[in-house]
This record gives structure tokens, sequence and C-alpha cells, in this order.
């Protein structure tokens, strides 16, 4: 009987961006469903559904829905946050029939830097069943595409933001 070489990432994946904004705008695109909706999936992919309980323990499950309708389910949990600094997501992404296809240990770090935020996403793979080793060979591309959009969630929150008075009146 042969036996299937799967090749996959020997070392951990390692994706950064430079924001230019605070580490707590930057932060706060993945603290709800909301944010992370207009963000958290490739080009050409949606997310319509997902679930962010965001405390330690709680939910962070996603939908993205394909360009040609398949939805891929990514259910997994924060098991670590530390605010506006680190986050850490352990994640199952799941296949059609809720099988289990791979797990994800996902580390996103967010630094001060000249300029704004430079966010690091770190990722782990377990891989459980061979179909989805093309999906992981596609995280390094996937994610860069994610975190292009995630520039656009941080821009809106930006526009969003209530400016800051800048009445100096004295009383008196």
């Amino acid at each position: 009987m042969a036996t299937a070489n799967i090749n996959t990432p020997t070392g951990p994946l390692v994706v950064s961006r430079v924001y230019p904004a605070a580490r707590e705008l930057v932060f706060r695109a993945w603290s709800s469903a909301d944010h992370v909706k207009r963000w958290f999936c490739p080009s050409g992919y949606s997310v319509p559904e997902a679930t962010v309980d965001f405390k330690a323990g709680g939910a962070f499950d996603i939908c993205m829905r394909s360009p040609e309708g398949h939805d891929h389910w990514t259910k997994g949990r924060f098991t670590e946050i530390t605010p506006h600094s680190r986050l850490v997501i352990d994640m199952n992404v799941v296949g059609d029939q809720a099988e289990l296809l791979f797990r994800a240990h996902t580390v996103a770090t967010f630094a001060e830097v000249a300029g704004g935020t430079r966010l690091e996403v770190t990722q782990t793979y377990a891989l459980i069943e061979s179909s989805a080793v093309s999906m992981i060979e596609g995280a390094t591309r996937g994610w860069s595409q994610t975190l292009d959009r995630l520039e656009l969630e941080v821009v809106r929150i930006q526009k969003a933001a209530p400016a800051k008075s800048l009445d100096r009146r004295t009383s008196g």
C-alpha cells in the first residue's frame, strides 16, 4: 500500500503589516463580529456569518464564503487576550460535512512603530485531512489578502470615530 507524501510547511507562517493607526484601533478590528465580517477573508470571499465573543475562552467562529458560494468554516476559541498587544486563537477548520480538516494556532501581536502599528500574525498548523494541504499551502497568500482587507476596515473605523474636541476656551 502506497502512502501519500503530504508537504506541509515545516515552520510557522508569519505575516506582518504596518498600519497607519493606533494599536488600540487595529486591535479593535478583531473584537467584534461586525468588524470581522468586513475583513477576515481573502479577496473575492465574504463573511456572511461570524461569532466573536471577545474574551478568553470565547468563540471565534467565522464562515468564509467563496466566490462560487462554498462555505468554509473556522471554529475557534480565544485562548489569550492581552489588550492592545496580543491575541491567541485556536482554530479548527472544518469541511462541508463538518469534518475537521486542520487545526491552526494563531498568535496576533500588535506593536507601536514609527508611523502606526505593526501587526504580526504567526500561525502553526496540524493537518488532519490530507485533502486540506492546499489550504495550508495557500495560507500565505490568503493572509496577505486578508490583511489588505483589514487595512480598509481600520480606515473605516478611523473615519467613523468621533473627532476629539479641540475646544480650548478658558472659563473665567
